[in-house]
């Protein structure tokens, strides 16, 4: 690449070749757009993508997929509250296997992108009755990843446990729970269930 551009600078170019073309105004819009990554050996047939998550997702606009090689896909929405939508549904799967979302602005290269952190809503188990609360769900879930709080904070009780969602770097292993500590004489031990957890293949 070097190489080519100090060829590119020794050019002697023509009055004709010398004429920019501006393309600033004409840049694709793709102000909401979504890279994914499907985490799968196998490579993935587009209309079938296409055919699977039109249906699951029900965006208000629609949304154009394109295929960005080594089973990368560009989700282009016309709507922002769509890409919102996509995003607050996660985990998403396609064949039983994850797909990993970025937001991409197009700034850099789809291959830069590391697809490593995914949200999940994650069970807290065997937790005592006065600790099944959202604010012990969330000072555990930190330990895992960067917490999102719902706005609706009964999502966060699940009868005999808490939840909560986190964003986690799915390429570490899953921790199956923590130690923790009820007071200064006793601890105890939360397990932690992932909800969706479908085939991670890396």
């Amino acid at each position: 690449m070097d190489d080519l551009a100090l060829r590119w600078q020794k050019l002697t170019l023509s009055v004709d070749e010398g004429n920019k073309v501006d393309l600033s105004l004409k840049k694709k819009a793709g102000e909401y757009v979504l890279a994914a990554k499907f985490l799968m050996h196998r490579n993935i047939n587009m209309e079938a993508v296409a055919c699977t998550f039109r249906p699951l997702w029900r965006t208000r606009g629609n949304f154009e997929v394109n295929d960005a090689s080594n089973n990368m896909v560009l989700f282009d929405f016309v709507l922002e509250v769509d890409v919102e939508k996509v995003l607050m549904g996660e985990p998403w799967t396609f064949d039983r296997h994850l797909v990993v979302f970025e937001r991409f602005d197009g700034s850099k290269s789809i291959q830069k992108l590391q697809f490593k952190i995914k949200s999940f809503w994650v069970q807290l188990h065997d937790l005592p009755f006065s600790f099944l609360t959202p604010e012990v769900a969330v000072s555990i879930g930190e330990t895992l990843g960067v917490v999102a709080i719902p706005k609706d904070r009964s999502e966060m009780r699940g009868g005999n446990f808490m939840r909560v969602r986190v964003a986690i770097d799915i390429t570490k292993a899953l921790c199956r729970g923590r130690r923790v500590s009820w007071s200064l004489e006793s601890e105890g031990w939360v397990s932690f269930k992932y909800e969706r957890l479908p085939n991670l293949c890396y």
